[in-house]
């Protein structure tokens, strides 16, 4: 029994003594084994990667043109606009001025009469010849809309302006007095400008 626990107590000696030196050359070969799991460092979090931001784009804002005040002048253009919208369906004649038929001269001629406005000219070139020049931004009711290059070279067919891109006016034997928008395709590539008469 003596024997036995004075073999453990050299063991027990013996052991940190062997195991100084042989830990001290592992250490030298393979540091790592060292340090213990809780002594390992920890990495700091990597740190975002800050990105500058876009500039935002501020809208662009455009001014939008205040409307007229209303006048003795607009209300003559609105009075223009519904006589002009009474002949809607009539039938297209050539040199026409009567209820009968109407060209397009004919429709203006015969709109100024009603209201007896006085004469203007019967012919389309003629017509843009006369009263105000308008802007397409600044067109208001009743005010006259010219076209060229229709069916004939230069100033060649007029319509009275109704309102909300549209006007009205004697277009051909098969349609007659129609409204029609001056967003339309062949009306856009014809257009010459507009005239105040009132």
């Amino acid at each position: 029994m003596i024997k036995t626990l004075s073999f453990f107590a050299a063991i027990l000696v013996l052991v940190p003594c062997l195991s100084g030196p042989a830990l001290a050359a592992r250490e030298k070969r393979k540091p790592w084994l060292s340090i213990s799991r809780s002594e390992k460092q920890v990495k700091a979090p990597a740190r975002p990667k800050v990105v500058a931001a876009k500039p935002v784009a501020r809208p662009v804002v455009r001014q939008v043109q205040k409307p007229e005040p209303l006048t003795a002048h607009s209300d003559k253009g609105k009075n223009i606009a519904r006589q002009a919208l009474a002949y809607k369906g009539t039938k297209y004649k050539f040199g026409g001025t009567s209820k009968k038929g109407l060209d397009c001269s004919g429709l203006v001629a015969r709109v100024y009469n009603d209201l007896k406005m006085g004469q203007v000219p019967r012919v389309s070139a003629s017509l843009y010849k006369t009263g105000d020049p308008v802007k397409i931004a600044q067109l208001r009711p009743g005010d006259l809309v010219f076209f060229k290059n229709t069916y004939k070279r230069g100033i060649s067919h007029v319509g009275v302006y109704a309102g909300r891109n549209k006007f009205v006016h004697a277009s051909n034997k098969r349609r007659g007095v129609i409204v029609t928008s001056l967003a339309d395709p062949y009306y856009q590539l014809h257009y010459a400008g507009a005239r105040r008469l009132y």
